[in-house]
């Protein structure tokens, strides 16, 4: 039997991001500034049909740094940790940034949109971060997505029902992950709980706090697989 575990996390406050030029220019002050945000986003979704809105943009989560990944060596022989796509709740399927303007009400950008496909990115992201850690015993793990899905190994899957902009400032990422063993049993599983302040107002904050808060939440995850992964002798 398993013991969930919870990825909380409140993450420390970004470096500046650029400001969305169409967005208003609010307060320095901290209330201000948060209802400013979350007004800025609110005038780019709502002024989408008018003439005098913004052209709207299309964005890719920012890079993580990780330059150990190109580094990390793996023997052939080594057992494999298989990573399932990100799954996603279908309301953030559709292409459009999200934003929440209160307690239950979220909004879908209509011209602020993702470059490519969100789950792609997600995935992508969470490989590289899980094939950079230095924790123990997954660095010495061959980590892969689904196209290796004809060996056996190990077995990662995540899924967000949130991964949006909140009218408090910050951008949240909620949801699952579970972590199955070869023979298919549940090792570990546990929540994801991720908040991150916008430094700004508009859509490139937005899109800077959600990347920020995917990188910890990977970090985390990391440790917490590394935690419950057989040891590499044992998993051979």
């Amino acid at each position: 039997m398993t013991t969930a575990k919870s990825l909380s996390t409140r993450t420390a406050a970004m470096p500046q991001a650029c400001s969305a030029s169409a967005s208003p220019r609010t307060s320095t002050s901290h209330k201000g500034r948060f209802g400013g945000l979350m007004a800025g986003l609110l005038m780019l979704g709502t002024l989408a049909g008018c003439t005098t809105a913004a052209t709207g943009g299309a964005y890719l989560l920012p890079q993580t740094t990780q330059a150990g990944a190109a580094q990390r060596s793996v023997a052939a022989e080594a057992p494999l940790l298989e990573v399932m796509p990100v799954q996603l709740a279908s309301y953030l399927e559709g292409g459009s940034l999200v934003y929440q303007t209160d307690d239950i009400t979220l909004v879908q950008a209509s011209q602020n949109l993702w470059a490519d496909d969100l789950q792609d990115m997600l995935t992508r992201q969470l490989l590289t971060q899980l094939k950079a850690s230095p924790a123990q015993p997954l660095s010495q793990y061959r980590i892969a997505d689904t196209s290796l899905s004809g060996l056996k190994g190990a077995r990662l899957s995540v899924s967000l029902d949130r991964f949006i902009g909140r009218h408090d400032g910050q951008s949240v990422i909620t949801g699952r992950w579970r972590l199955r063993g070869v023979d298919g049993s549940v090792l570990e599983e546990g929540d994801i709980q991720t908040l991150t302040p916008l430094t700004d107002d508009g859509y490139p904050a937005l899109v800077n706090s959600l990347g920020e808060g995917w990188r910890v939440t990977g970090e985390q995850l990391a440790r917490e697989i590394a935690k419950s992964l057989p040891a590499t002798a044992d998993a051979s």
